[in-house]
């Protein structure tokens, strides 16, 4: 199977980081995960807020029968993430392959992660019991060229190498903080300036 493997340069995939200072609160307290960077910009989802759909409706929507299985197999379960503010009825799956193999066009986000968006991807991820984790994103968060690049001059992001269990392992109203503690700091207690961090 093909899968899209879009050129990349440096923070993706990875994470960024919201600093304190950033002042947007479409991404206060944000983790975001970088899909996509390039020369035409940058794409990512935020991963650690969770919005007010159930999957379970997500799933019940398109098919009850889809909802009944999903329940049955222990795959219904959380809320749909708030991946961003572009086009914020869009849905996403961002999934471990496994047990349900990579779909021709997703988009592979480091070693272990894709990106897809098919119901038939969908159906397969909540219909194998046991299969590794998703998460449903609706939007997405999107740069225009260098403008990531100048948000993390500024100290507004700081990124972060790409940690895959803080995506699905941790829970998420923890994953800001690990993330954090991960680059090296303490949580409320450090400054951004100038692009650098310092406790």
């Amino acid at each position: 199977m093909a899968q899209s493997t879009p050129y990349t340069t440096g923070l993706a995939p990875g994470l960024l980081v919201a600093s304190p200072t950033l002042g947007d609160p479409n991404f206060d307290g944000s983790v975001i995960l970088m899909a996509e960077h390039h020369a035409e910009g940058a794409l990512g989802f935020v991963v650690n807020r969770p919005g007010p759909i159930a999957i379970a409706d997500v799933l019940r929507g398109l098919d009850p029968a889809l909802a009944e299985d999903a329940l049955r197999n222990g795959r219904a379960g959380g809320q749909v993430m708030e991946g961003g503010p572009v086009q914020p009825d869009r849905l996403w799956i961002l999934y471990r392959p496994g047990e349900v193999p990579a779909e021709e066009d997703a988009t592979r986000v480091g070693r272990d992660l894709a990106l897809g968006g098919s119901r038939e991807l969908l159906e397969a991820l909540v219909r194998t019991p046991g299969g590794g984790p998703f998460l449903l994103v609706l939007g997405y968060a999107g740069w225009a060229p260098m403008q990531v690049e100048q948000e993390v001059n500024e100290g507004a992001w700081i990124p972060l190498p790409l940690h895959e269990d803080l995506v699905f392992n941790v829970p998420h109203d923890e994953r800001w903080d690990q993330a954090v503690r991960r680059i090296g700091l303490q949580p409320g207690s450090f400054m951004v300036a100038g692009g650098g961090a310092r406790a």
